[in-house]
């Protein structure tokens, strides 16, 4: 299962995610800066976004890589 580099909480279905050069937080745990769209966690630049809305777990991450409801 697939981590948020930020928190180490695992992903859930439905959780909105930030994917900065293939690696994935919640958007909650970054703050984004319209630049194009650049991801900070805390003072420190992780990198360019394109999904500066997030996108949820499920339509990024591979099955098993986040929480399922139904585990």
């Amino acid at each position: 299962m697939e981590k948020c580099k930020a928190c180490s909480d695992y992903f859930k279905w439905d959780d909105e995610v930030i994917e900065v050069d293939d690696e994935y937080y919640h958007k909650d745990c970054v703050t984004l800066y319209p630049t194009g769209y650049v991801a900070f966690l805390d003072d420190d630049c992780l990198g360019e976004t394109e999904n500066a809305d997030g996108a949820t777990a499920y339509s990024i991450l591979e099955e098993g890589q986040y929480i399922d409801d139904e585990d």
